[in-house]
């Protein structure tokens, strides 16, 4: 089993630098298109400026309290969309047959598929999210220290953690329907506009799903709490903040579980 995981983690490494050579041949285009998905995210920063000018503070937290929670919202869905642009074709594989051709390579179809496309002008969310995280802690003034950095580091981890399981979900799913991938943008997309403001804003159901069944929610806001000093309403910080990896390694086991549920339901282009 080692043996064979060290030969996928080459070939797997191997299609990764495959795709950004690909890429970088077009280093032109490259540019204009990550340039272009910097501009656009940003333009979200630039309202949230502007809603700022006429308040103060969104269900007790700061201006530059809410840019961090943006900012770290932005680089966990961008990283976690990133690693998996691969899946944006599933439905066409699945549709046309394409991926019977899949199943025959010499790596599990989840590793194939996740290889075969990766595009880094995607990259541009989480860039501009690196930003608002820089000019939220450099206004906030945060007395940094090791523990406060792995927290970050932790927070970034599990929050593309938890992405990354739901774009392996949306593709799973297509081995039942190609037609409904649109229905995961609520929890990707939308999950990332709702995390950008505090949890705490939203009435007790929404936060319910975005907590505990798709812990966006819990990955973002339970570490910002906790690393921001700031008083939780909902009673989850002072354990929260200790489970936060084990809620987002057991999503993503679960979302790998559906996956295998589809591969098993899979009966080919002539099923």
């Amino acid at each position: 089993m080692a043996g064979d995981l060290r030969v996928w983690t080459r070939v797997y490494g191997a299609m990764l630098a495959a795709s950004v050579r690909e890429q970088m041949s077009y280093r032109g285009s490259f540019v204009f298109e990550l340039v272009g998905r910097l501009t656009v995210t940003g333009l979200e920063l630039v309202a949230l400026f502007f809603l700022f000018q006429h308040i103060e503070s969104i269900a007790g937290w700061t201006k530059w309290e809410v840019v961090y929670l943006y900012g770290m919202a932005s680089i966990c869905l961008g990283m976690g969309e990133a690693l998996t642009t691969g899946f944006d074709d599933m439905p066409e594989l699945i549709r046309s047959g394409s991926f019977d051709y899949v199943l025959v390579r010499p790596l599990p179809a989840l590793l194939f598929v996740l290889g075969r496309d990766v595009k880094l002008r995607i990259l541009g969310r989480s860039l501009q999210g690196a930003f608002a995280v820089c000019i939220s802690v450099m206004h906030l003034q945060l007395d940094w220290d090791v523990s406060h950095l792995a927290l970050l580091a932790t927070s970034v981890i599990c929050g593309v953690t938890v992405y990354a399981g739901l774009f392996v979900a949306s593709a799973a799913q297509c081995f039942w329907t190609v037609e409904s991938t649109e229905m995961f943008n609520a929890f990707t997309y939308g999950g990332a506009q709702m995390t950008e403001y505090p949890v705490s804003l939203y009435p007790g159901w929404l936060r319910s799903i975005f907590l505990y069944v798709v812990p966006v929610g819990f990955v973002s806001y339970v570490p910002a709490v906790a690393l921001l000093g700031k008083t939780d309403p909902l009673g989850l910080s002072p354990w929260g903040v200790w489970a936060t990896p084990l809620v987002a390694g057991t999503f993503l086991g679960a979302c790998l579980f559906f996956w295998r549920l589809g591969m098993r339901r899979y009966e080919g282009a002539g099923g």
